[in-house]
């Protein structure tokens, strides 16, 4: 049975209802998070919580994330999932009319549901390369996700497993994670900005690459540099660090091999897994 839980209500993912005024179905206003539970605990909590906070606040959305941290809890309490996906949604709830403006009175909506997770490291794969179709606040981690849909749904129809995205000739970010090069004995990834969502893998990539002896650059990425790489992969949650080995267009990255700094960055970061919390 898959567990949900609906505005504080834990029930059979079947019985769930939502009303179709609710302004995340009307408008696509609201956000999400998405978790791995990793050996009973739920990986990187407070970085997610601070990342939920974070994309209340952009829109204006007042929901205490204590609560909803609360009722992600309890339902994996009720799941009973020793390692699990936790998705979770806040919408700014139900109106009586569809309009763009905020409604004067917020109910929102608070949606979690559970499934299972392994965490299965990832082997190498190719992406296609294209323009960044989406909006510009992609800081904000929002349901509004259909210049990504559109994006993950070209890269399967040709063939490859992601899409690498970029804005005036430098890489911002891909479909569903985040892009990062290695050269020689340096990890460099695209600065955080309203283009680029704080990846919470992201976040542990870059604290674990010192630990391997990696120097850290945080600088733009030109997108015509990518098949010079020694080393191009993009990391997600639910993921982890997936190799990209060959680009559509662009071709061959470096050697077409795993570098020895991305298989300990890898072994790393399996390890981190297991104790981060």
């Amino acid at each position: 049975m898959t567990w949900c839980c609906l505005n504080g209500t834990i029930m059979p993912i079947e019985q769930a209802a939502i009303s179709p005024m609710d302004r995340g179905f009307l408008f696509g206003d609201g956000v999400y998070e998405v978790m791995a539970r990793v050996d009973g605990r739920v990986r990187a909590k407070s970085l997610h919580k601070a990342r939920l906070q974070s994309s209340l606040d952009a829109i204006g959305l007042p929901v205490s994330v204590d609560d909803v941290f609360t009722d992600v809890d309890r339902l994996t309490e009720k799941a009973g999932l020793w390692d699990a996906k936790i998705y979770l949604q806040v919408t700014r709830g139900v109106v009586s009319a569809r309009d763009h403006a905020f409604p004067s009175k917020i109910s929102p909506t608070v949606f979690l549901t559970i499934s299972e997770f392994a965490v299965v490291s990832q082997k190498p794969v190719t992406a296609i390369v294209r323009p960044d179709i989406r909006w510009r606040r992609n800081s904000i981690k929002s349901v509004s996700l259909l210049g990504n849909v559109l994006l993950m749904q070209e890269a399967r129809d040709s063939g490859a497993h992601e899409a690498i995205l970029h804005r005036d000739n430098l890489v911002t970010e891909a479909s569903t994670s985040n892009v990062f090069v290695i050269r020689r004995q340096s990890l460099i990834t695209p600065p955080l900005s309203d283009l680029i969502l704080p990846g919470i893998t992201r976040h542990l990539v870059i604290e674990l690459a010192s630990t391997i002896g990696l120097d850290v650059i945080e600088e733009p990425i030109r997108v015509d540099s990518l098949p010079d790489a020694h080393g191009v992969f993009v990391s997600s949650s639910t993921r982890g660090l997936m190799p990209i080995v060959q680009l559509d267009p662009g071709g061959q990255v470096g050697d077409g091999q795993l570098t020895q700094a991305f298989m300990e960055l890898q072994a790393a970061y399996d390890e981190r897994l297991h104790h981060h919390e």
